[in-house]
């Protein structure tokens, strides 16, 4: 919801209430709010909000907060159970009035027995602290409701709530309020249970949902709808009112609008589903598409969000059963074909767990199709309850016509609503009513809730029993008992709720297990009944773990949380590692990312059994590298969510006619009732334990400098983001806030559009391509990969002028002083290009002269030139010089060149007609934009991707390695590796080439070439002032060798230039992990080179390691890495012994060149020795002169490093 400052829009475009009559609140609690903030005399301040208590977000109606000493103002008001209340503070005066910045307040109340206490700040909107306390006995419900509070039951997201439910109109209950970090721990909330029923028998005897399930399940399947109207004889149909708007639909969407204006009843509706899941696509598996938007479709009908109406027929639940079934098995056979025999590419994974969440989700929006319910009868129990004679005839009528009847023409969801509710009222008074027509009518509930599969977990659990083996029987026997234990205790001790979460979890283990084959094409219907109940089963067990997790991380947080955990021994930390590790099985068991998460349990459990987390910062900082993983697996799964479900529901519900609060609201909801919730909620809790435990700043800074601009959130760092802003905003410059970054992006284009600074949201190796280009461009630029620091320091200041400092000592963010002028990299290109103070040639290097061979020929490496094969490759050539006089300190890779000149003498072998080709797309290239850009550049590689080496070329090529190696094929360009023009990760490289296969060999080589013309590179060089014709690429070819670890070295650290200190960053496998910006972190250590003493920064935590591709195939190959078996986190002595040999490496390569700064890229290789022994050797790759300008007077010695901890 956008801020509301200075005035305050219309109510009904900022928040969405349910229309009167629609739904009853059961209660309200009191709410007292508090603020502090000094005003002017005959100013006060008013609460303002979304209920009628704080004026319905009309300031004119809204209460005045009294002062109190201190300026402290406060309010005492009621407000509803269940509903999340939004609210703001204004400044009213005589001048008018004065919004609070910032996003809106949320709150929710959770039931009938607490009250709330809010206390805010000013402008501070992210950080409402909200206690719950328990009211005495006398208060709950005084004067506020003439009934008990009724919380809403609802299972399968089915609503089964009456007319007195609490509702918030948007399908979510808000009850999982306490666990999205709403609420302080002070133990008021934790564990308590609501009714202590634990699926047994309810006050009206029928089986309820335990506290735990309507707190799993109220989020997504409360009653939005009608409440129910109790008829005595049949109500004329009405006309059908609804809005069905294609405009600018296509696909699912729009034949979903379309179906769903002809289908007026649920049966038709069903069918729809039916249409779009089994019909619509070949071999009846759906898409993405397809079941993203008929989950949205559903839960909407489910909830009574969109209305069914009578048509006139007659239909028994055969048809919806039938219908049921079509659906089951394509929604199994689509989850099936995600299982696969051998590891999926990174497309194919993504595109699994998609269709893997939204196909389990959608499962549980269909009806039952047991045997009972595919029979061609009508549901006959209501017929002879409705005909019985020892009821009132009121009474009587009321069940034939409200239920009997609609259920024998249309049933519909809204059929369970109206029948909870007449449960109630039959109920209601103990004796009223003949006892046998009661329990008649309890059984008639739960044959009811059986058809539309809203059981409760415990009878669910019950009618599979009988399937199950005796190992698995025990389980489910034991999970009832501590079920039973926790839920009939207000306060259950924190082993209880351990124990319920792993037995919990082992009895999902069994049901998932079991449906893990996947589903044949020839299995009986009557075989599908037992395993929609095991899908069903497993589902609620994922979604009751999920709050006994978060009751566990609300007892970690009351009993001190992080600052207690950050003081603890192992013995504490042993609580929430094992239920982290239980939270990362569930997300297993739904089937994503299995291999990473079983590399992730395996590290929580390495650290956490080998040394005391919290006694050493290397111990720290090592279980924190494994935490932040977690972290950012479970925001890949929230990520994934909201691709899966925010677009549908937007579209859906727009051209549905439903409240926008409705669709916009869908996603994150799914995201919040998922269990990636509450393990990102713990890991985050983890994560700042052992921060503060090593003595971290949330801060890194990669480019030192100060600027002043505008703090701007963005979501990536791009062209288009900045060309968003407002032209004002270009001129005056830019702070940009970025979401995510994949380490690959441009800085140079951003200056002139007004970037001024840069703070990332994750941490991104030094060396990256982006941090090169960052530096070059001397842009100070920062990353925070705090979510909590970062809502609080960065969040409240974004929209404001705002200055960064990134200096030595750290990085500081705040508001500017007021006047203060935009201040950093000027927006206007500067004559002579920036980064050239290092003794390195500037961007102008391109203009010296060089040699463009006339015949196509082999240059070994030894004998490159500047002038002949460029930059990179006479950089390795001086390199093999180096390793050979280091005394076997490191190695490099035999090579050869394809000097300046080979590319365009093949063109011109290849025939007149290529040769003018290539000069026509060439001219084009200076000055196309645009469509016709893309079309040049596209034309100009295709062309030389489909050049040939001559034989006598490969020939000599081949000669040069021996048969069986695997070449590494790389750029050396005459318009890269120059100071202020790196051109990093420009030009492309291609790895694993057989040096025996001819035609393999050719390609690699074309496609060197023809990456000289992408469009980025084109457009890089206009930027520089390069004419295209200028540039030229020669092509460095070398032997591939595949180490084990990678890394860079700054032999003067980066973020500050200081000579005394070396940085190194290591990651696992190939490089192109630390270059790419791949999301994660490196291990991280800096060196004091005069005292040889070494202080780790940081433990890698990369999801993937690029390692060498099977035989016959190119590129690199990714896998996942776990850290419990990689010596470098294990193994301190080692650690120790690799980081001291990449820096003297450093220094040695630094020393040849005068002592001029390098930034050093290479790896340790294993190479086996005689008699099979194999033992890791260093290889220096490449080096270039450090892209940002030293220091030296004010750095001596040690500065700034420690020693080794």
């Amino acid at each position: 919801m956008s801020c509301r400052q200075h005035s305050a829009p219309s109510p009904k475009k900022h928040t969405w209430q349910p229309a009167i009559g629609t739904v009853a609140f059961a209660s309200t609690v009191p709410l007292t709010v508090s603020v502090r903030k000094q005003v002017k005399f005959g100013e006060v301040l008013k609460v303002v909000g979304n209920i009628q208590a704080f004026g319905d977000w009309n300031i004119d109606g809204a209460p005045t907060l009294t002062w109190n000493d201190g300026h402290h103002w406060k309010l005492t008001t009621e407000v509803p159970v269940g509903f999340q209340v939004k609210f703001k503070f204004v400044k009213v005066g005589k001048s008018g009035s004065d919004w609070e910045s910032g996003h809106d307040r949320e709150l929710t109340a959770l039931g009938p027995e607490y009250g709330l206490k809010a206390s805010c700040e000013w402008n501070q909107t992210e950080a409402t602290s909200v206690e719950a306390y328990k009211l005495e006995p006398q208060e709950v419900g005084a004067g506020r409701s003439s009934s008990p509070s009724k919380q809403a039951v609802a299972a399968g997201g089915w609503s089964v709530s009456g007319s007195d439910s609490g509702s918030n109109g948007n399908g979510s209950f808000g009850s999982q309020g306490s666990n999205n970090g709403t609420y302080n721990s002070n133990g008021s909330n934790n564990g308590s249970s609501r009714n202590k029923n634990n699926g047994r028998r309810s006050r009206d005897g029928t089986l309820s949902l335990s506290s735990f399930e309507e707190e799993a399940r109220g989020s997504t399947g409360s009653w939005v709808g009608a409440a129910p109207e109790f008829v005595r004889s049949r109500k004329k149909d009405g006309e059908r009112q609804g809005v069905w708007n294609t405009n600018g639909l296509e696909g699912v969407a729009l034949e979903l609008v379309k179906g769903d204006k002809e289908a007026s009843n649920w049966l038709s509706k069903l069918g729809l589903q039916k249409r779009m899941l089994v019909d619509r696509k070949p071999r009846m598996r759906p898409g993405v598409d397809e079941l993203a938007y008929c989950y949205v479709y559903a839960t909407w009908i489910n909830t009574g969000a969109i209305q069914c109406a009578e048509t006139g027929g007659h239909h028994r639940p055969n048809h919806h059963a039938n219908l049921a079934l079509q659906m089951f098995r394509s929604l199994e056979w689509s989850i099936g074909d995600t299982i696969r025999s051998s590891p999926p590419s990174p497309e194919e994974a993504a595109a699994d767990v998609q269709i893997t969440l939204a196909a389990r989700r959608m499962h549980s929006r269909l009806p039952s199709f047991s045997g009972e319910f595919r029979q061609s009868v009508p549901l006959t129990r209501i017929r002879d309850i409705a005909h019985r004679n020892d009821i009132p005839k009121d009474l009587k009528d009321e069940i034939k016509h409200t239920l009997q009847n609609k259920l024998h023409r249309s049933a519909g969801p809204e059929d369970l609503v109206a029948s909870e509710a007449m449960l109630k009222r039959i109920t209601a008074k103990p004796g009223e009513f003949n006892a046998s027509f009661v329990e008649e009518f309890k059984i008639f509930i739960r044959e009811l809730r059986d058809f539309f599969n809203a059981s409760t977990l415990v009878e669910l659990l019950d009618s599979s029993k009988d399937a199950v083996d005796e190992p698995h029987a025990a389980c489910l026997g034991q999970f009832r008992t501590i079920m039973s234990r926790v839920e009939a205790a207000s306060n259950p001790p924190l082993d209880d709720l351990m124990s319920l979460l792993f037995i919990g979890t082992q009895l999902r283990t069994f049901y998932a297990a079991g449906l893990s084959a996947g589903l044949r094409n020839d299995v009986p219907d009557d075989a599908l009944v037992m395993r929609q109940r095991w899908r069903l089963a497993e589902i609620r067990l994922e979604e009751y773990c999920f709050v006994v997790l978060s009751r566990i991380i609300n007892v970690v947080e009351q009993q001190g949380g992080a600052g207690k955990l950050a003081r603890s021994n192992n013995q504490v930390w042993a609580i929430p590692f094992a239920a982290l590790t239980a939270g990362l099985r569930h997300l297993g068991l739904s089937q994503f990312n299995g291999r990473e998460l079983l590399s992730l349990e395996n590290e929580l459990q390495a650290w956490h059994s080998s040394t005391p987390l919290v006694e050493t910062r290397e111990a720290a900082l090592r279980a924190k590298a494994s935490v932040d993983r977690v972290m950012r697996l479970a925001g890949e799964y929230s990520d994934a969510v909201m691709r899966v479900f925010d677009s549908p529901a937007a579209r859906l519900g727009n051209a549905l006619g439903l409240p926008p609060h409705m669709a916009n609201v869908f996603g994150e909801s799914e995201v919040r009732s998922s269990m990636a919730f509450q393990v990102s909620k713990l890991a985050t809790m983890m994560s700042k334990a052992l921060r503060a435990s090593a003595g971290m700043d949330a801060w890194d800074g990669l480019v030192t400098g100060e600027c002043v601009g505008q703090l701007v959130e963005v979501d990536s760092l791009s062209p288009e983001a900045l060309s968003r802003l407002p032209r004002q905003l270009q001129e005056q410059g830019a702070v940009l806030s970025v979401k995510a970054s994949d380490g690959d992006e441009e800085i140079g284009p951003l200056v002139p559009l007004g970037l001024r600074g840069v703070v990332l949201r994750q941490d991104l190796p030094h060396l990256s391509h982006l941090g090169v280009r960052a530096r070059q461009e001397q842009v100070p630029f920062a990353t925070c990969d705090d979510a909590e620091h970062y809502g609080k320091v960065v969040k409240p200041l974004l929209g404001k002028l705002v200055r960064l400092a990134v200096t030595p000592e750290g990085v500081k963010l705040e508001a500017a002083p007021a006047g203060s002028r935009s201040s950093g990299p000027s927006a206007v290109a500067s004559s002579s290009p920036r980064g050239s103070q290092n003794g390195e040639a500037s961007t102008s290097g391109w203009q010296a002269s060089i040699s463009r061979s006339s015949l196509p020929t082999v240059v070994p490496l030894a004998s490159a030139r500047l002038d002949t094969c460029g930059s990179k490759s006479t950089k390795c050539a001086e390199l093999e010089r180096m390793a050979a006089a280091s005394g076997n300190l490191f190695r490099t890779a035999q090579g050869c060149c394809l000097p300046f000149g080979t590319m365009e003498t093949v063109i011109e072998r290849a025939g007149p007609i290529v040769s003018a080709q290539y000069k026509t797309l060439l001219d084009k290239l200076g000055s196309a934009e645009g469509a016709a850009l893309d079309e040049a550049c596209n034309s100009m590689q295709g062309l030389l991707k489909r050049l040939s080496l001559p034989q006598d070329l490969i020939s000599k090529i081949s000669s040069t390695f021996d048969r069986d190696t695997m070449l590494a094929v790389r750029s050396s360009a005459n318009v890269e590796d120059l100071a202020g023009m790196s051109a990093a990760g420009l030009y492309e490289s291609v790895v694993g080439v057989p040096a025996n296969n001819a035609a393999e060999v050719s390609l690699a080589v074309a496609t060197v070439w023809a990456s000289l013309y992408t469009r980025r590179a084109v457009l890089s060089r206009r930027v520089a002032g390069v004419p295209q014709p200028a540039a030229c690429m020669s092509v460095l070819i070398q032997e591939l060798h595949v180490p084990e670890l990678s890394f860079v070295l700054h032999t003067a650290r980066p973020s500050d230039g200081n000579r005394g200190v070396l940085l190194a960053e290591v990651a696992p496998g190939q490089g192109e992990t630390l270059a790419s910006g791949a999301r994660g972190t490196p291990w991280r250590f800096e060196v004091d080179k005069a005292a040889r003493k070494i202080r780790t920064m940081a433990f890698a935590n990369f999801s993937k390691a690029l390692t060498a591709p099977p035989r016959g195939r190119t590129g690199l190959m990714s896998v996942d890495v776990d850290y419990s078996k990689q010596r470098l986190s294990t193994d301190e002595s080692y650690r120790q012994q690799v980081v001291l040999q990449l820096s003297q490496a450093g220094s040695l390569i630094e020393e040849a060149f005068q002592g001029v700064p390098q930034d050093v890229e290479g790896g340790l290789v294993p190479v086996q020795g005689p008699g099979g022994k194999i033992e890791s050797y260093l290889y220096v790759f490449q080096h270039a002169h450090s892209t940002r300008p030293t220091c030296v007077a004010q750095h001596k010695g040690s500065a700034g490093v420690s020693s080794s901890s």
